[in-house]
């Protein structure tokens, strides 16, 4: 197995190529999908781009849940914990093995393991893009000081830098998003009905990776709405989610068009997420979903100031960028599927 070691600061960290074999299941098929994504990641942009970059995926033997990107020494490196990889696995499990799945996915049995498989690979995607947009961004180049961010596990209070490390975490995940999308784009040739439920997973996966995030984060959200904005380092997941949905629709409605079929691909994926909130796991109320934050009026508030902050942001980043960074142009308007009661919408 291939390794490596890199410096943080002080600390010296072991990367690895794989998942050690004695993790078992969670390393026989993370290690497959990985092997492929590596491949992967070198079309995301063009040869010469990717060269400079010299960016490659890690795997770190921490059992934490958590994700960086960093560059050392003129390289760029992605890891992935165990623990993150563990934790996107369990919750690609714990969705499929759900007592009352079937009442909203009708998929025989035959075809569980290979729908875990494509929900697995798209949640890996997610954040293996997630950490390639801050780096082909420049967001680790703009303070030499800065060559490292990660998911979890930072100190933030206090921190006068919580509002641009924020703006930094929407760019990667709009980054991300938009990059899956495209990715899926390339069934469009498909038929409709299997176009419709790839693009349903897509969705999926991205509400079950900041399900993740929002169940393991090391940060305290419970207050959220009585906080200040910026007294975070990462936007509440919930938020994330929601505007990583407003990328998705941005994306499909600039290449195809803004019309019913587009439209229809849009809602499938939000309402096979309510669905499952709704029936699977038996919710009441739209309010008891995590997402649900980016209804408030104070959610409304923080999406449009990360879009518009971002902006804001894109000349100075632009000059240590790998690749073009573009704006949003204007904050469309958000999609909300919830009655004024709070109650889902069917």
């Amino acid at each position: 197995m291939a390794k490596t070691k890199i410096k943080i600061g002080n600390v010296e960290i072991e990367l690895l190529e794989d998942i050690p074999e004695y993790y078992c299941n969670i390393a026989k098929i993370t290690n497959s999908l990985l092997s492929k994504m590596r491949l992967g990641i070198e079309t995301w942009v063009s040869k010469d781009i990717f060269e400079k970059m010299q960016a490659s995926v890690w795997i770190v033997n921490d059992l934490r849940v958590n994700a960086f990107a960093t560059e050392n020494e003129g390289k760029n490196y992605i890891a992935l914990t165990i623990g993150l990889c563990n934790a996107f696995w369990k919750k690609v499990e714990e969705f499929v093995g759900n007592r009352n799945f079937e009442k909203v996915f009708h998929l025989s049995k035959e075809k569980e393991d290979g729908y875990k498989r494509i929900l697995y690979q798209f949640m890996l995607n997610f954040i293996i893009a997630h950490e390639f947009g801050h780096i082909a961004h420049g967001h680790l180049l703009v303070d030499s000081k800065d060559n490292f961010i990660e998911e979890f596990y930072v100190d933030e209070t206090g921190n006068k830098n919580n509002w641009l490390t924020q703006l930094k975490e929407f760019d990667a995940d709009f980054y991300a998003a938009m990059l899956n999308t495209a990715i899926v784009l390339g069934y469009w040739e498909k038929d409709w009905k299997t176009l419709r439920a790839t693009f349903d997973l897509l969705h999926l996966s991205i509400y079950l990776c900041f399900d993740v995030f929002a169940k393991n984060t090391a940060r305290d959200f419970s207050n959220y709405l009585e906080k200040d904005i910026d007294a975070y380092d990462h936007p509440y997941p919930g938020i994330r989610m929601y505007y990583c949905e407003v990328a998705i629709a941005d994306l499909l409605i600039k290449i195809k068009g803004d019309n019913e079929r587009i439209r229809e691909l849009i809602y499938s994926g939000f309402h096979a997420i309510i669905a499952y909130e709704r029936q699977a796991l038996e919710k009441e109320k739209y309010r008891d979903s995590y997402f649900a934050i980016a209804g408030t009026q104070k959610g409304v508030r923080h999406i449009r100031g990360l879009i518009n902050g971002w902006n804001e942001q894109v000349e100075k980043y632009s000059h240590y960028s790998y690749i073009p960074i573009y704006k949003t142009d204007k904050v469309e308007d958000l999609l909300y599927f919830v009655g004024e009661d709070g109650e889902f919408l069917h």
